[in-house]
């Protein structure tokens, strides 16, 4: 008998051995989930010209104008946070992928002409040298002429002076060892004025060949 009182005392303890190893094994509850957030950031301007972006939503906006600047969005229905710097390596580590995927910027010449000439003056025959080399680095096999004039004469004639603009700085490219069929060559005469002006106005900025080097 004394032995079975034994063996239901040792039972005994081993289950409440077993419920305080159960209790003391137990884990807290895994902490909640971080609400995802858009990050939104301001990159220079490949050329350096200033730029803004504006992130809105139902509950506020923010307006970035610096480089480098930045905000958060939890949800739709809570305001953007107050702008804050990030450094470039920070913005590499977040954006690595996506900015290693994006194109590389084009890059663009304007080459000047005499009045109602489609010869280039001095200092725009000096820069074919450099648009080559360009062409040359980057491998380009999209390279776009475009031409344009001013508003002396009528449109249909600047139109016809506009291309031969084109035709002209595309033909010394081709000549300098630049396929024919990576060049594309448009006029756009007078109807996109570097310098807006009434008809009529000599204004050299405007008799221009834009080179686009993508």
């Amino acid at each position: 008998m004394a032995t079975r009182r034994l063996r239901v005392a040792v039972a005994s303890l081993l289950l409440l051995a077993g419920g305080c190893a159960r209790k003391q094994q137990a884990q807290a509850p895994p902490a909640p989930p971080q609400p995802k957030q858009n990050l939104f950031v301001l990159l220079p301007d490949p050329e350096g010209k200033p730029s803004t972006i504006s992130v809105t939503n139902a509950a506020g906006a923010q307006t970035l104008t610096q480089p480098y600047q930045a905000v958060r969005v939890e949800r739709a229905d809570t305001a953007p946070t107050a702008p804050f710097a990030m450094d470039p390596a920070g913005v590499r580590r977040v954006f690595g992928a996506a900015l290693d995927a994006l194109p590389t910027a084009e890059v663009a010449f304007t080459l000047y002409f005499g009045v109602d000439s489609d010869t280039l003056v001095p200092d725009s025959q000096a820069k074919l040298q450099e648009i080559l080399k360009t062409i040359q680095e980057r491998r380009s096999t999209a390279i776009s002429v475009i031409g344009h004039t001013d508003t002396t004469g009528d449109s249909q004639s600047n139109e016809a002076l506009g291309r031969r603009r084109a035709d002209g700085v595309a033909a010394i490219l081709h000549a300098r060892g630049i396929d024919n069929a990576n060049l594309s060559v448009e006029s756009h005469g007078d109807a996109d004025l570097a310098v807006k002006t009434e008809r009529g106005v000599n204004e050299l900025l405007n008799r221009r060949v834009v080179v686009i080097v993508r």
